[in-house]
């Protein structure tokens, strides 16, 4: 990622190197076993996130900030579907939330009518 090369740079290391293909390649080519890689690979246009093989891992998507959550966030007491997370629960209003829950509310009536997704979802 060019953004985070120079991120990186900015911090003052010099010797920034780009995998050839890039990280889902090496994912994808790279076993486990001889990774250097932790964790998952979060996919931010919403598809999923991947871990060695490309297999589909185990992360989600916070509908309210759209921060990638793990299963341990989805446990947490300030974890709603589509409504907040252990992440930005205290940086929301409860007007912020009860939208968040009407929004979450009308995705699951399009679910269950079988339609195309909500918009907002």
């Amino acid at each position: 990622c060019e953004k985070a090369t120079a991120y990186v740079k900015s911090l003052g290391f010099e010797d920034v190197f780009h995998l050839k293909g890039g990280i889902l390649k090496y994912l994808e080519e790279v076993p486990a076993e001889q990774s250097l890689w932790q964790g998952e690979c979060f996919v931010f246009d919403e598809r999923v996130s991947v871990s060695h093989g490309l297999a589909e891992g185990e992360a989600e998507l916070c509908r309210a900030c759209r921060h990638p959550l793990t299963p341990g966030d989805l446990t947490s007491p300030k974890f709603a579907a589509g409504i907040s997370c252990p992440h930005c629960f205290d940086a929301r209003s409860n007007e912020d939330r009860q939208r968040y829950a009407e929004r979450q509310r009308q995705v699951e009536l399009a679910q269950a009518r079988g339609r195309e997704p909500h918009i907002g979802s």
